[in-house]
């Protein structure tokens, strides 16, 4: 067994299931931006060369370049007024690249016993390092398992999420009730500010109060809580059939 999670034994652990970290966490790949891109799609944002920038924290011209490439090699689209477009070949390595993420946020908080507000940024960096022989184990090892650890669908992303039904927390009204789906993972403070609040998935709430300032008041796991928009607009619910 793998010894208890310590941040300085994180590579020498993950060594142990075939899985290395050799990759400079600075460095962007093509993968990273086609990932980036369907993420965009995803959460109905319109991918441009200003938001890849900000998102993957490189200069303008870097991303110019990445696009000619990813354009070069069928993967990418480039529309009239600059939204870029994954193709089919482009939108199947950014899937197998988020599941790959996935996995690695399921082996890490599962099997090693990282902190879930630490896993999404610990999976960038493992995500390019899994092997297809690794891949084959993890979805083994993870069958039963149809989301991450934050609640992302490991089919389908957000979209998925509007399939089953989700909305986002922001949308409901006083009296509602929902159970939580998914959180914004990309926040390692929020993730902490919603573990000590008890907002996990899975997890039920009802909503006692909306503030004129779209503040919520709710109900979690016997306790009142109150949320502003900008945490309510990154967690997705289903709302109860009955109220």
């Amino acid at each position: 067994m793998p010894a208890a999670y310590e941040p300085e034994n994180l590579p020498s652990i993950l060594e142990l299931f075939g899985v290395s970290l050799r990759r400079d966490k600075t460095s962007v790949s093509q993968e990273d931006y086609l990932k980036a891109i369907w993420e965009m799609h995803e959460e109905d944002q319109v991918p441009i060369s200003a938001r890849l920038a900000e998102e993957l924290d490189v200069t303008p011209p870097a991303v110019t370049a990445a696009i000619k490439r990813m354009a070069r090699d069928g993967h990418v689209k480039m529309q009239r007024g600059g939204e870029i477009l994954l193709t089919a070949q482009g939108r199947k390595l950014a899937q197998r690249l988020m599941l790959r993420h996935q996995l690695a946020e399921m082996l890490l908080t599962e099997v090693i016993g990282l902190p879930w507000s630490k896993s999404h940024a610990e999976a960038e960096r493992m995500e390019h390092a899994i092997s297809p022989e690794v891949e084959a184990l993890l979805l083994k090892r993870f069958a039963a398992h149809k989301t991450c650890p934050h609640g992302v669908p490991l089919s389908g992303g957000v979209s998925q999420l509007r399939k089953q039904g989700g909305v986002l927390l922001s949308e409901l009204r006083a009296g509602d009730s929902a159970t939580l789906l998914c959180v914004y993972e990309k926040d390692e403070g929020f993730l902490d500010f919603l573990e000590n609040l008890h907002l996990l998935p899975s997890v039920k709430l009802e909503v006692l109060e909306r503030g004129y300032d779209e503040t919520l008041t709710l109900r979690v796991a016997g306790e009142t809580i109150h949320l502003g928009k900008t945490a309510t607009s990154r967690i997705w619910v289903r709302p109860s059939a009955n109220k």
